[in-house]
């Protein structure tokens, strides 16, 4: 972190961990906290204005999700995810969204296949806007994972997820060219689980998660702890 203005002092509102939580993690997701950043409970505490408890347990919970990990005695640091990582999590997560897409289309309640197929047919709308279309991507897999009835498989998709979308410079989203396809995947994935097809909707989960692992592969991602670019192709710092 290289100063206080990098995350903003919130309102008051949620609990005191709560916000520490949010207030970290918005700051890894926007880039403002960069892979191979270190940051401590002392210093959430001090941006924040809350004791050191609220703040140790905020990062322990990014800790746990794999967005943060332990730097020696030196508090916490922001994960680098380099690409035989970036791999590995690609393909837990089409194993993870496979069995999630099948398990949505065999236990969704009608209310909840209703509310996959609106959203997906909302996305369209959204097109050109990184940001919605972020928002949108990270509601529409959650509300598969609601759907599936699997705490344990929704809470590892959701872990994996986490951590290959946790830096919003690297989305595949930011191109247009995907953005496009991610709607219709979506829709094809609905229309699946709608559909109550679960052999279809397994695979049009594996295929939705292979083809931005290739996106992800073609981008020019942002070099860890710089505001500039690495080829692809190339290995991300370690942290």
């Amino acid at each position: 972190m290289t100063g206080r203005n990098a995350m903003r002092k919130p309102s008051d509102g949620p609990p005191l961990a709560e916000r520490a939580y949010d207030v970290v993690r918005e700051a890894i997701e926007s880039g403002k906290l960069a892979p191979g950043d270190r940051i401590s409970e002392y210093r959430v505490a001090e941006w924040l204005g809350i004791s050191r408890t609220p703040a140790r347990e905020g990062l322990r919970r990014l800790e746990a999700e794999g967005l943060l990990s332990a730097h020696g005695g030196n508090g916490l640091v922001v994960v680098s995810v380099d690409e035989d990582a970036l791999r590995e999590l690609f393909l837990t997560r089409e194993v993870l969204e496979s069995a999630l897409a099948a398990q949505a289309a065999l236990n969704g309640s009608g209310p909840d296949l209703a509310a996959i197929t609106r959203h997906a047919r909302a996305e369209a709308a959204l097109f050109g806007d990184c940001d919605l279309m972020y928002a949108h991507n990270k509601v529409f897999h959650e509300l598969i994972r609601r759907a599936a009835h699997n705490r344990y498989l929704a809470k590892m998709s959701a872990t994996t997820m986490d951590m290959v979308t946790a830096d919003r410079r690297g989305s595949t989203l930011l191109v247009p060219e995907r953005q496009t396809e991610v709607i219709a995947e979506h829709a094809t994935l609905a229309e699946a689980i709608a559909a109550r097809r679960a052999d279809a909707a397994a695979a049009a989960a594996a295929q939705h998660v292979r083809n931005a692992y290739a996106a992800r592969l073609r981008m020019d991602l942002p070099a860890p702890g710089s505001p500039g670019r690495i080829y692809p192709g190339r290995k991300a710092a370690a942290g």
